[in-house]
């Protein structure tokens, strides 16, 4: 007569899965999804620029009472309440720009106006940095005004206002190609400096405009370039 053998009993690593470990509970799947899902607004964009530090345009103010920096959306309203002076006092026909900073100040003036707009370079002869003012280079133009300047009503615009050296040059090339009529506005002036015809504001404080960013790498320093000396 055979003899019928039990089977053996089955390993633990045999053994079915129990329904409790083969499907994963509501708040398992709640957890899983918040694992795997990221809110958009946590998700970081790559970084595209180095860090920034403001150029030197104002650091050799002596007699600053505070550092103002400038958004965007600041230096609209500003334009717009320096337009809206001009306007009430002068009809410009012509808007020109100095660069560098003129030129942001010049064609925001030049559309809130309504007015044609032209910049203009002016730059120094010289770069060394002197110790004394009488040793700086005159500011000179390194180029010419437009000849559509002839006849014509004439603003000429810069960011800020110290020397006034460069605004005067600019007058000066202004009337050279036979510019009718010249003013000169400014959204920054010095109240110990020139005072130009139309100014936005007059303070000792140190500016820093949305375009006087700029990438530095390595050690930052700020930028001495007479170029933007905003004379």
């Amino acid at each position: 007569m055979a003899i019928k053998r039990a089977a053996p009993p089955k390993s633990q690593d045999q053994r079915n899965p129990s329904p409790k470990s083969s499907v994963p509970s509501a708040a398992q799947k709640e957890g899983a999804e918040k694992l795997v899902s990221i809110p958009n607004d946590m998700v970081l964009a790559p970084q595209v620029e180095a860090p920034r530090q403001p150029t030197g345009r104002d650091q050799s103010r002596h007699k600053s009472t505070g550092v103002v920096e400038l958004s965007w959306a600041e230096f609209d309203r500003k334009v717009q309440q320096l337009a809206r002076t001009i306007r009430q006092a002068w009809e410009p026909q012509a808007v020109v720009g100095v660069a560098h900073g003129g030129v942001f100040v010049g064609g925001a003036l030049a559309g809130a106006l309504g007015c044609e707009f032209f910049p203009v370079r002016i730059s120094r002869r010289s770069r060394d940095k002197a110790e004394r003012p009488q040793e700086r280079g005159q500011p000179q133009v390194s180029g010419e005004m437009p000849a559509e300047l002839k006849g014509r009503r004439v603003l000429i615009v810069d960011d800020i206002a110290s020397s006034g050296d460069t605004l005067e040059l600019a007058t000066a090339l202004a009337k050279k190609v036979g510019a009718k009529e010249i003013r000169t506005a400014c959204l920054i002036a010095r109240p110990e400096g020139f005072t130009p015809d139309h100014v936005g504001l007059s303070t000792d404080s140190l500016f820093v405009f949305p375009w006087d960013y700029q990438p530095v790498m390595g050690d930052a320093h700020l930028d001495d370039d007479p170029d933007k000396a905003g004379a």
